[in-house]
Formats: structure tokens, sequence, C-alpha cells
């Protein structure tokens, strides 16, 4: 009887003891709880850039877009809506509505988002997919051979929070924009001038990190 008394205790004791120390790792270690009200996130993002490309017949322009390699920062008016300013190379800049749903398990967070800015990108006159005469020129821009134009941005993604401060971010955009240009000296054009045009789709994959500072 004794013995079993023992045992009895030892389980009680152990059991008590488990729950104490799970009580202490979950007070160290708390839920994010999704999207925090008043909180400043910062994002450091890396990705892959994948344009459509509508081919036309004849002359047209080749927009070189580049790998999307940059930074966001938002604030959360709440739980659901925020605001957030975005930088990149190849350069851009945009400011974004953002709209986080509800948290999945405190953790996972999706979110939509659609905004404004500028883009600036190489571009050249193409035929038929491949380069024209190295001696055209950008009649409005020279050599530089670039050209900054107003673009709108539309997508969505995930953010999973590890902690309170700290989340991956995966994210799927859109990034639309005109580009139209006058080229000199084209070899084949009577008069050598050629006015080309493209609305470009730029579609881009992300995946960052997120740091979150601010109230909890």
């Amino acid at each position: 009887m004794r013995s079993n008394s023992r045992l009895f205790l030892l389980f009680a004791l152990s059991n008590l003891m488990g729950s104490f120390a799970g009580s202490i790792l979950l007070a160290q270690t708390p839920a994010s709880d999704g999207t925090r009200s008043g909180s400043t996130e910062f994002t450091f993002f890396a990705g892959i850039s994948a344009p459509v490309n509508n081919e036309t017949k004849g002359f047209g322009l080749d927009v070189k877009t580049g790998t999307p390699i940059g930074g966001r920062v938002s604030y959360n008016f709440d739980r659901h809506n925020a605001v957030e300013f975005s930088i990149a190379n190849p350069f851009s800049l945009s400011a974004n509505y953002v709209y986080n749903f509800s948290a999945i398990r405190g953790k996972w967070v999706p979110y939509v988002t659609a905004g404004v800015g500028g883009t600036r990108h190489d571009i050249a006159l193409s035929d038929n997919n491949q380069p024209a005469q190295l001696n055209s020129n950008l009649m409005e821009i020279g050599p530089d051979r670039s050209q900054t134009v107003f673009t709108g941005n539309f997508g969505g993604g995930l953010k999973y929070f590890f902690t309170e401060r700290f989340a991956l971010r995966f994210d799927v955009r859109d990034q639309v924009g005109h580009y139209k240009a006058t080229f000199s000296n084209v070899a084949g054009v009577p008069g050598g001038i050629v006015t080309g045009s493209k609305t470009l789709n730029d579609f881009q994959v992300t995946g960052g990190i997120v740091f979150r500072f601010g109230k909890r």
C-alpha cells in the first residue's frame, strides 16, 4: 500500500511540475496574436520577376526588369488596415494600402494590397525579339536608355509570425506600367525614326523577413 501511495504521489508531483514548466515556457514565448494595432513592421525582401510580354510584329520595346531586392515599412492603424511604403532595386518606389485578414491560429496573417508609385527600367528597341542596330538612340533621353514611368500594383501574400517581433513573409504582386519612347538612327527605316510602346505586367514573387516594433 505504501509503495502504491508513493507511486501515486510521485506521479501527481511530476504532472504538477510539468504543468508549471509548460506555463513558464508559454509565458516566455507568447503567441503573436496576428497584426497588432499601432505597430510598425520593417520587411527586407528579395525575389524573382516574371514579366508578361505581349509580342507584336515589327519594332517594339524591350523593358529589362531585373531581380527585385529591397525593403518595406508599414504602419498598422488597427488589426486590419495598414499603409506601406516600398523601395527596391531595380529602382522603384510605391505607396500601398494593405488589408490584413484575421490571424489564423494567432500566427498566419493573409493580406491583400494595392498601390501606386514609379519605376525606372532600362529599355531598348527590339525587332522580333532581337535587338535593333546598336546606333539607335533614345531621342528623349539620349544614350542613357532608361525611363521612369508611373506604375500601379496589386497583389497579396502571407505572413507567418514565429514570435511577437519576428515573421517570414511571402508576397505576389503585379506591377503595371506603360513605356513609350522614340528612337533615331534605326537602320532600314525611312528617316531612321521609330516610336515604340509597351504596357508591361511585371509579376513579382518575393520572400522576406519581418521585424515588428511598437505596441504589444
